[in-house]
Order: structure tokens, then sequence, then C-alpha cells
């Protein structure tokens, strides 16, 4: 088998205006082994299109916007390799959009 040919499965969760955007709280997506967190994102923004990037990125960048958490396996990216963190089958990204209490 070529190299890089293989797929993974990972496990997507939101809530809030990220769930309206892709139908759902939780989706489960195939990817290219060795896919980074930044690489999942842009495959996510292929499928949902601008609607979803204008809830994750800066006004055209692909900087996420700063209040946006996300989260690899339940570690905070930040502890992780940020946007560089490689994926692994059966990950669980979990993507938190700004809650506002009340």
């Amino acid at each position: 088998m070529q190299q890089g040919s293989k797929s993974i499965t990972v496990k997507v969760r939101t809530i809030l205006t990220l769930k309206q955007v892709l139908g759902q709280g939780e989706i489960e997506l195939s990817i290219a082994e060795r896919s980074t967190l930044a690489e999942l994102l842009a495959t996510m923004v292929d499928r949902w299109g601008d609607e979803l990037a204008s809830c994750l990125f800066e006004p055209k960048s692909k900087n996420v916007l700063p209040y946006i958490r996300l989260m690899v396996n339940g570690r905070d990216i930040a502890f992780l390799n940020k946007m560089e963190t490689v994926l692994q089958n059966g990950d669980e990204i979990l993507i938190l959009p700004p809650v506002s209490g009340g």
C-alpha cells in the first residue's frame, strides 16, 4: 500500500452555532492517516463552506478565532502541538464556540 493512502476515522463534537451549521452535534469524518488538526478543519470547511469558516476562522485567514477552544481526546490543543497536532484513528475532537452566560 502506498504511503499516505490509508485513512482514519475521527469523531468531531460541537455545540451551539457550530452544531447548527453541521446539522448535528456529533459527526464522524474519514481523513488521511497522519492528518493534522489544521487539515481536519480545512476538510470540514471544504464540506460545509463559508458558513462554517466564518464560525471558526478570522476573516480571510486560516487563523482560528481566539475564543474557539479546540480539544483532542479531552486535552486542550494548547498543551499538545496546537494546530499541528497529528490525529490518530478514533480520536475525538471537541470544538467549543463561545458560550454566553446569563
